[in-house]
């Protein structure tokens, strides 16, 4: 079996360098705008080979992994599917343009191909699934990090809002799943996952929360429907390579690698 991963940041490395030990996987293709990235990470593998196009090798792949940034999902996810391969989307929030994913869907169906989207960091996507099945009245995610982990994000430096210097929790965002995905593209992608599964990015609320006392990142889930209610809280601990995101997020793109490669399913 061959891999191609797209991105060689914290969790597409984390991806390469565990999925080469799988038996089954033969080789790993990897690419990344950065060639010296890409470059440094290949000489770290037995099974990676870089791949400036990936387009030569869709036809021999068995699933390509995003793990980039939501501007390379929208790049990648059309020629991924046109060309007949599945994928498997990191960057959630790249598909809360009603357009662009009613487009990738009907490519998908067109091409045969499949879209998979791991849980990522949140417990409780099998539930919400399941609650959705009858109708959802309510779903409120709030999510809670370090300062650290909101550095750098535009929509905060134009406010003028420096997390560092916050002394106490403070709500940085309330609103909609589609507006927190595109104000925190790296900070929130369980919330577009939240909004696949459950009723829609416009109707799901989200509340981005930053804690200077916080040491984990966590994620509240409140759900209310027909089913009756129910909440899960997941405290993720921050990937040791990148405070944005938490490890658990690479853990269940790696169990979504593993399903989709496997003959059998366990919690469907």
């Amino acid at each position: 079996m061959k891999l191609c991963i797209i991105g060689c940041g914290s969790i597409g490395s984390y991806l390469a360098k565990t999925v080469e030990n799988f038996p089954d996987v033969e080789l790993v293709y990897i690419t990344d705008k950065s060639e010296e990235c890409v470059a440094r990470l290949e000489k770290q593998l037995r099974k990676a080979r870089y791949v400036h196009d990936i387009v030569p090798i869709l036809k021999e792949v068995a699933l390509v992994v995003e793990a980039a940034s939501q501007d390379a999902a929208f790049y990648y996810t059309p020629i991924v599917l046109g060309a007949g391969a599945s994928i498997l989307i990191m960057s959630v929030g790249a598909l809360r343009n009603d357009e662009f994913r009613e487009s990738c869907y009907r490519l998908a169906k067109r091409k045969q191909a499949k879209i998979f989207v791991p849980s990522g960091a949140l417990a409780g996507i099998d539930a919400l699934d399941a609650a959705h099945q009858d109708g959802i009245a309510e779903v409120v995610l709030t999510s809670t990090k370090p300062p650290s982990a909101y550095i750098g994000v535009r929509w905060l430096e134009e406010r003028r809002i420096d997390p560092m210097a916050l002394a106490s929790s403070t709500v940085l965002f309330d609103g909609s799943a589609r507006e927190a995905t595109e104000h925190f593209p790296q900070n929130v992608n369980v919330a577009a996952t939240v909004a696949l599964v459950g009723i829609g990015f416009d109707r799901t609320r989200v509340r981005v929360v930053c804690d200077p006392q916080a040491t984990v990142n966590r994620h509240h889930l409140f759900v209310r429907g027909p089913f009756g209610e129910f909440e899960t809280e997941t405290r993720n601990v921050p990937s040791p390579f990148n405070p944005k995101t938490s490890l658990l997020a690479a853990l269940s793109a790696l169990a979504a690698i593993q399903k989709v490669t496997r003959e059998v399913w366990v919690g469907v």
